[in-house]
């Protein structure tokens, strides 16, 4: 059994990379579902085994993808310290991870600037808006704790901060995405930091 469900995921994670490459290479309207199967050198039957269409292995790859960034966000502040100092470990892992993880940097390569709109990834591109509104509302309770601590200033609310901060961190990733050798996102990713908390400091 155990080999069983080990074999599953490296099938599973095979797949996804295939498709990523794929995707990445031909463009997901014109990367079919034979393609991937024949790139993985696996049966249709076993992709479908996984994933139940080429819009799910999409979205799944998106969603890792945010699932990632939602643990460093958990792991940044599981370690502690004052709330500005989480705040800077936050985003500088985020940028660290898109820079060093190829497969994290070509997904949202592949989604922001690769992929036009299609019927059939709406329902997925619904459920990362939901995921964004939520983030966005998650963060402002966070700055809210900061403001109530005397950390951040209180003339700003809680959501215009939490906007801010994405704004800003989103903003760098897809300038660096767009000319990765004009700058190291992670080389600058404390400086960064570093300028945007200073504008939300008390």
């Amino acid at each position: 059994m155990r080999r069983t469900k080990e074999e599953a995921a490296v099938t599973r994670a095979t797949l996804l990379k295939t498709a990523l490459n794929l995707f990445s290479s031909k463009g997901y309207a014109a990367t079919s579902i034979d393609d991937i199967s024949q790139a993985a050198k696996l049966t249709r039957g076993a992709l479908y085994h996984h994933f139940q269409s080429k819009a799910d292995l999409y979205n799944t790859l998106v969603e890792e993808v945010s699932a990632r960034g939602a643990n460093i966000v958990q792991e940044s502040v599981a370690e502690g310290g004052t709330f500005t100092e989480i705040l800077k470990r936050i985003f500088v892992r985020q940028l660290t991870y898109i820079e060093e993880n190829k497969e994290a940097r070509a997904v949202m390569e592949l989604a922001l600037f690769k992929t036009g709109a299609h019927p059939e990834l709406q329902s997925g591109r619904e459920r990362q808006i939901q995921g964004g509104k939520a983030m966005i509302d998650g963060i402002a309770q966070a700055m809210q704790v900061g403001i109530s601590s005397g950390e951040l200033r209180n003339d700003i609310s809680p959501k215009e901060m939490a906007l801010s901060f994405l704004a800003f961190q989103n903003g760098v990733i897809q300038l660096w995405l767009a000319s990765p050798k004009s700058f190291s996102l992670k080389g600058s990713a404390g400086t960064f930091a570093d300028v945007l908390i200073q504008g939300l400091k008390r």
